[in-house]
C-alpha cells in the first residue's frame, strides 16, 4: 500500500460546488442548510479512522426525509462524478493524487475511479467526504472482500492515514521450480503494535494481492528466464545470484515493498533456483 496526501478540501466546500447548479431550489436550500451535519459526519469519519473505530459509524444515516440515501448518492454519482458540474474539480484533484497514476491499494494497476473506503450504499452520509474518497483501480474497487468493517482489524489499511513505506514487510517464497509458482505474503515487523500487524494482513487478503502479485510474478520471471540462464550457464550460479541480488537492491531503493523487490530478494536467496533448477 502507497501512502499519498490527503485532499486539501472539506466537504463544507464540495457540497455546495456540487450543488451550485441544482434546479430543485427547495432541496438546494435545505441541503445549504445542513452543511454541518456533513461537517459533523466528516468529522467523526475523521476522528474513528485515527483511532480504528470506523466500526461504530452508524450505517444508513440520511440528512431528513428528503435528502435521504437516494440524494445523498445522487450527489456523488450525478454531481461529483458528473464532468459538467462544478463538483467535478474535486473529483479529478483526488483522482490524480496518486503517484504515477497507480491504485494506492495494490500498487499495480492503474487508476481509474475513486473508491469509497466507506461503502456509499451503507453510508451515504459520506459519499462525498474527501477522506472517504480514494483513487483506485476499478478492481481493488469492486474486489475489496470487506468494504465495512465490524471491528478494528477488519480495518483496511487507508492511503491517508497509514504509512508503512519505511518498513519491509512483503514477502514472497517459491512454491515449485517447474513450473515456477510463487506465493506472497506478509510479515510485519515484530515491534509493531498487534493491530496494524492485523490490518496489514487483513488488507493484504481483502484486496487479493497474493493472487495479483503472483500472476505478475510468473510474467516476469518468464521474461528473464533466457537472460538468467545463459548467465548461469556460461558464468555459474555465484553470478547469477550476484545478478539478482542486484536487481533486488535497485528495487527496494525504489520501493521496499513492491512486488518486483519481494520477487528478486526470493530468488536470489533460493540456493535451487541459483543452482540453475528452474531450468
Amino acid at each position: 500500500m502507497k501512502k499519498i496526501a490527503k485532499p486539501s478540501f472539506l466537504v463544507s466546500e464540495v457540497i455546495l460546488d456540487c450543488i451550485d447548479n441544482l434546479q430543485n431550489t427547495v432541496l438546494k436550500q435545505e441541503i445549504i442548510d445542513s452543511v454541518d451535519q456533513f461537517t459533523t459526519a466528516e468529522s467523526d469519519f475523521n476522528n474513528k479512522k485515527l483511532t480504528n473505530t470506523l466500526y461504530q459509524i452508524h450505517q444508513n444515516v440520511n440528512i431528513s426525509d428528503t435528502i435521504n440515501a437516494t440524494v445523498l448518492k445522487g450527489i456523488y454519482t450525478d454531481r461529483l462524478v458528473n464532468k459538467n458540474n462544478k463538483g467535478r474539480k474535486y473529483y479529478n484533484s483526488i483522482f490524480i493524487s496518486a503517484p504515477n497514476g497507480k491504485c494506492p491499494f495494490c500498487n499495480v494497476k492503474q487508476v481509474r475511479t475513486l473508491d469509497h473506503y466507506l461503502p456509499k450504499s451503507k453510508y451515504p452520509i459520506l459519499s462525498i467526504t474527501p477522506n472517504n474518497l480514494v483513487p483506485s483501480c476499478s478492481d481493488c474497487n469492486k474486489d475489496k472482500l470487506v468494504d465495512s468493517p465490524t471491528n478494528s482489524e477488519e480495518e483496511t489499511l487507508h492511503p491517508y492515514f497509514d504509512d508503512i513505506e519505511d518498513y519491509d514487510w512483503l514477502k514472497a517464497k517459491i512454491i515449485t521450480l517447474n513450473p515456477i509458482t510463487f506465493e506472497y505474503y506478509v510479515l510485519p515487523p515484530d515491534d509493531w503494535p498487534t493491530l496494524l500487524r492485523e490490518r496489514l494482513r487483513n488488507h493484504f487478503a481483502s484486496y487479493l494481492l497474493n493472487e495479483l502479485y503472483s500472476i505478475h510474478a510468473i510474467e516476469e520471471f518468464e521474461n528473464i528466464k533466457q537472460q538468467i540462464t545463459i548467465l548461469f550457464e556460461s558464468a555459474g550460479s555465484n553470478h547469477l545470484k550476484a545478478h539478482l541480488k542486484d536487481c533486488y537492491s535497485s528495487r527496494y531503493v525504489v520501493n521496499k515493498n513492491s512486488w518486483q523487490t519481494a520477487f528478486y530478494d526470493c530468488l536470489y536467496q533460493n540456493i535451487d533456483f541459483c543452482n540453475g533448477e528452474f531450468i
